[in-house]
């Protein structure tokens, strides 16, 4: 039986089974063609900053990760967003959410109902990330 696991990342499972020759890793390192490069920028809170980026991103036709370290900072987090850049459709999501809710808001910001996910750092580990299933 050949499978085909496809992961941005090796989820740590999978990097252990390819680690003890129980299944075979292959990687992929060219980038897709016209991916841009992430761009990892570190500085004092700038509301400005924050809403030129946000909206260069939006103008480009792309899609922006608020990723918010701690749960209990979302709700002003998220009410700094709807004021400061209310142009922008915000979703959030966050580990505590049940799991239907949590996939309906990841589904509609991958289809590109909203331009903006404020998370928490539940989408770094790229579970929750994945196109649905159809």
């Amino acid at each position: 039986m050949h499978v085909l696991t496809l992961s941005a990342t090796p989820i740590p499972r999978t990097l252990q089974l390819a680690m003890t020759g129980v299944r075979e890793l292959s990687l992929i390192t060219t980038p897709p063609v016209d991916r841009m490069a992430v761009r990892t920028f570190i500085s004092p809170f700038d509301p400005l900053v924050i809403r030129e980026t946000l909206m260069r991103e939006h103008y480009r036709g792309g899609q922006s990760f608020y990723v918010c370290p701690r749960l209990a900072d979302l709700a002003d987090i998220q009410a700094f967003l709807q004021s400061d850049v209310p142009e922008l459709k915000v979703a959030v999501a966050h580990g505590q959410m049940a799991a239907g809710e949590l996939e309906d808001i990841m589904n509609a910001f991958y289809d590109g109902r909203y331009d903006v996910l404020l998370s928490t750092t539940i989408v770094e580990s790229g579970s929750t990330c994945r196109p649905p299933i159809r």
